[in-house]
């Protein structure tokens, strides 16, 4: 029996698993350009529900109508239009079926989502999974007329329209 492990017979088995190895590691052009963070979220995006944390009933989640309700200007549905040239949209409609249309700009910065204009002037946190995009924000909500407001971290979360 040969001594398959001498230098003679070793050199030309690691050549060739180098080489299957290297061209298998190539890209043959069949695999897709990987995401970058900002293109995760281009696309149309329609409200569901918001998460709120720490509220004086715990942890409370509300549908977006429902949540759109309480802020007193009639708003029933939001969408939102991110761009891939960095501009966004954002789509209100209304309780007496009038709809609302303002523009701003995006940018982002690692896992915070600056929006300008449209009536947001905000940085949030954001993340898509899947097709859910999460904006994770601070707000000042009061929870019965007479007590002040408090900061409560709460999840707006919103589903990708095609």
């Amino acid at each position: 029996m040969r001594n398959f492990w001498k230098s003679e017979n070793i050199f030309p088995v690691a050549f060739i698993a180098l080489m299957l190895f290297a061209a298998a590691a190539c890209d043959n052009g069949t695999d897709p350009d990987p995401v970058t963070p900002s293109e995760t979220f281009i696309g149309t995006w329609e409200m569901t529900n918001i998460v709120m944390y720490d509220t004086p009933i715990g942890e409370m989640t509300i549908p977006a109508e429902q949540f759109l309700g309480m802020s007193g200007t009639g708003a029933a549905k939001s969408v939102l239009q991110f761009e891939q040239n960095g501009t966004v949209a954002v789509f209100t409609n209304y309780t007496d079926n009038s709809q609302d249309t303002m523009s701003g700009t995006w940018s982002v910065n690692g896992d915070d989502l600056a929006v300008s204009g449209a009536g947001i002037d905000d940085t949030v946190q954001y993340k898509v999974d899947a097709s859910i995009l999460t904006l994770t924000r601070v707000m000042a909500i009061n929870f019965t007329p007479e007590s002040p407001k408090e900061d409560i971290v709460l999840d707006m979360n919103y589903t990708r329209i095609p």
